[in-house]
């Protein structure tokens, strides 16, 4: 029996637990397991909301973020899919990942069991190009 093709991807997952990666190549694969859930915990206790200057607009089917602030140095409009526009409403109010991940779960099947991943590579990318911000000081509210 053949495997399921699956699109070659990578994903790229912080490291918030305070070793160099020099450091957390060298653990045996238990510290290392343990190393990896820590700095999962670490990340999954951050809040983040999506930056007021970029804006979706909806027309018909489709939406569109829209930078418009000084600090976005994009100059275009991002055509974006069902998928991105239900994750940037979810962050229109401060989130964790674990916040968003459940809401997700309720509204989304998950046949590849790669959600989790992805949501939080959405987050590391929309961060890094400043359309998602990590609040600072918030009181983390679970709903």
């Amino acid at each position: 029996m053949k495997l399921s093709y699956r699109k070659p991807q990578m994903y790229s997952f912080p490291n918030l637990g305070g070793l160099t990666n020099r450091q957390a190549a060298a653990l045996t694969d238990e510290e290392f397991a343990r190393y990896m859930e820590r700095s999962k915990r670490v990340e999954y206790g951050k809040v983040y909301r999506a930056n007021p200057d970029v804006l979706m607009r909806k027309m018909c089917d489709e939406a569109i973020l829209v930078p418009v602030g000084k600090e976005i140095t994009m100059n275009g409009l991002i055509d974006i899919n069902s998928t991105v526009q239900f994750l940037w409403e979810q962050f229109q109010t401060p989130r964790t990942i674990p916040q968003v991940l459940a809401r997700a779960q309720e509204e989304y099947e998950d046949e590849d069991g790669c959600m989790e991943r992805e949501i939080r590579s959405f987050v590391k990318d929309y961060v890094s190009i400043n359309f998602i911000r990590e609040e600072e000081n918030y009181e983390t509210k679970m709903d």
